[in-house]
């Protein structure tokens, strides 16, 4: 069987791409879009431009010709060029036919003939599928390791408000001397030095576990960059922020996203308290301030979904405070090749 790589330039060979990543989310989750047509079109797009930060490339393979397997591997351009982030789908209806098999095979060959030598993937795993997911199992077969389980946490909106105001009162004394600051989309100037840089102590100082992952260069630019993609790319991007007063830094962050075309889910994405910072209760503060600008700004918003690493303890303290419930997990699988 032939997998061939796919030009993302081309909408209708894309569109054929994408329909087998869609059916097989909706078979594992059914009724939840983990991504959607444009808006990963647009970021794979943007990998195909002169100063990308993540180029793409696309495989496919086809049955009676029709595309009934896919992948995409990431590859990242300014850190981690040892690395590859793999995506890897098969249509539910082909399934344990040898497919995945051909494809890991072709993302093996051409990982190497990229120079990079690690490949990194990720098993969802809804409730009753934990540890035994078909994705996690035919790795393991593979030669691939999991070097990292990632627990899967929803928090219903608009938040409880007697919790939020018990919350509100039990943190705030402890963060005097920190101002909190929200934004939307765009990191006011004043912030987005420092924005970087927490961005570069994000890609090392959460809990990686086994995971072959090096630090991240960043700087205003590659902020202003992200920004713009998620514009491009019709999400919806909340931002809360402290800054310590007394030196003016921002220590801290976390931010929500929403697609415009389907604002009933949000995900979390980062949030980070720097060491020296830790201990104030700002994380939960944070994402307060940033719920409660995303309930605002979206009252269709019904739910986020977040993922915290099992070790990472002072995260989930948080998200089970906030009200979160648990919802299966993710295994991060990883491969070296020899």
């Amino acid at each position: 069987m032939d997998v061939e790589p796919l030009d993302p330039c081309d909408p209708g060979a894309f569109a054929d791409w994408f329909a087998v990543l869609e059916a097989a989310e909706l078979f594992d989750r059914p009724g939840e879009h983990d991504s959607l047509l444009g808006e990963l079109h647009r970021s794979v797009l943007d990998g195909t431009g002169p100063d990308p930060d993540t180029r793409y490339l696309l495989l496919a393979t086809r049955q009676d010709g029709a595309v009934v397997g896919i992948a995409r591997l990431a590859l990242p351009q300014r850190d981690n060029q040892h690395m590859v982030e793999l995506d890897l789908a098969v249509h539910p209806a082909v399934r344990r036919r040898g497919l995945g098999r051909a494809l890991l095979a072709e993302v093996e060959r051409r990982t190497g003939e990229q120079g990079r030598t690690t490949i990194a993937g990720f098993s969802d795993e809804p409730p009753g599928t934990e540890g035994r997911s078909p994705g996690r199992l035919a790795c393991l077969r593979l030669g691939y390791d999991v070097v990292q389980e990632e627990v899967r946490r929803d928090l219903d909106l608009p938040l409880d408000a007697e919790r939020v105001a018990d919350l509100g009162r039990t943190c705030l004394p402890y963060a005097r001397d920190y101002e909190l600051r929200t934004w939307v989309d765009r990191c006011p100037d004043d912030l987005v030095d420092d924005r970087a840089e927490l961005s570069r102590v994000m890609s090392t100082d959460v809990p990686l576990d086994r995971l072959d992952w090096h630090e991240e260069v960043w700087d205003a630019a590659r902020v202003r960059r992200e920004e713009s993609l998620a514009q491009d790319m019709d999400r919806t991007v909340v931002n809360a922020g402290a800054v310590h007063v007394p030196t003016g830094r921002l220590v801290a962050y976390t931010q929500q996203a929403f697609p415009r075309s389907r604002p009933e889910r949000a995900f979390q994405w980062d949030t980070l308290v720097r060491s020296e910072h830790r201990g104030r209760r700002l994380g939960t503060l944070l994402k307060l301030a940033s719920l409660a600008e995303l309930v605002r700004l979206s009252p269709a918003t019904s739910y986020v979904s977040t993922w915290n690493a099992q070790e990472n303890t002072a995260m989930i303290a948080v998200n089970d405070a906030l009200g979160a419930r648990t919802n299966g997990r993710i295994a991060t699988v990883q491969k070296v090749l020899a």
